[in-house]
């Protein structure tokens, strides 16, 4: 009797001792990103992310009592990476749209000032149009540049399920990264580059000796978190750890760290 009682107790401070451990244990969110989209996400020279996008859910997360763990991937990726569970999340300056809101759920929009706009050579004379039904106008038939996935891409080939009607008689490249779509503006092969309007004017900043921006919005458009469908939950917990985030003006002071 005295053998059994001490099993039972030893199995009982087995469970207590699993239970503490347990309650111990950090959470962990596994998030997918494309680290080339400044100032939203990047990478420092030592592999480190930093945005802010990495600032916000870093902070959502804190909320929330969950570390993060970022996965950086082509931006073609990150949606999927979501829809198929490789990761619970993406933030990636996600426009939220109709087409991704089949595959994945959508965190309320933390981002409403976002827009597409032109790069174009730092000494054009051709892009005068001052809205964007003269710029779409003098886009036609022009050799454009585009990055892969990225709402541009859309504008520029045309897309039923984002709403856009190809640019007439356009050549449309398309571009890994922005980087190779500035190298390719410089060299002369494309015309002009569509991109996110921060991304590209930090772009044309950086290579202000051959790029410039004009800066007249051909979209209007919001930014989300994507959340795996499958994990409700989650999208309620992460929406009301942002709402806390916009009362407490954390997204306020982010949106001026970053110059957004």
């Amino acid at each position: 009797m005295k053998k059994i009682l001490a099993i039972v107790l030893a199995l009982a401070l087995l469970v207590l001792c699993c239970a503490g451990c347990g309650s111990k244990e950090n959470k962990k969110l596994l998030v997918a990103t494309n680290a080339e989209f400044e100032p939203f996400e990047s990478l420092t020279a030592d592999g480190q992310f930093v945005g802010f996008d990495i600032d916000l859910m870093n902070a959502i997360a804190a909320k929330m009592g969950y570390e993060v763990q970022y996965e950086n991937m082509e931006f073609d990726g990150v949606v999927a990476a979501v829809a198929n569970g490789t990761t619970d999340l993406a933030i990636s300056g996600l426009t939220i749209n109709a087409k991704r809101a089949k595959s994945v759920n959508f965190s309320d929009p933390y981002y409403d000032g976002a827009a597409q706009i032109l790069i174009v050579g730092k000494d054009d004379a051709y892009y005068t149009g001052t809205d964007k039904a003269a710029l779409d106008e003098q886009l036609k038939g022009q050799n454009i540049g585009v990055c892969s996935g990225y709402t541009g891409q859309f504008y520029a080939e045309g897309s039923e399920d984002w709403g856009f009607k190809k640019i007439e008689g356009a050549n449309v490249k398309i571009y890994e990264n922005i980087s190779l779509a500035i190298a390719d503006l410089k060299a002369g092969n494309i015309n002009a580059i569509i991109m996110d309007d921060s991304v590209a004017k930090e772009a044309a900043n950086a290579n202000a000796d051959v790029a410039k921006v004009i800066d007249i919005p051909l979209t209007v458009e919001e930014y989300g978190i994507a959340i795996d469908k499958t994990n409700p939950e989650l999208k309620e917990k992460i929406d009301a750890a942002l709402a806390e985030l916009v009362a407490d003006g954390t997204v306020a002071k982010l949106l001026e760290k970053y110059g957004l």
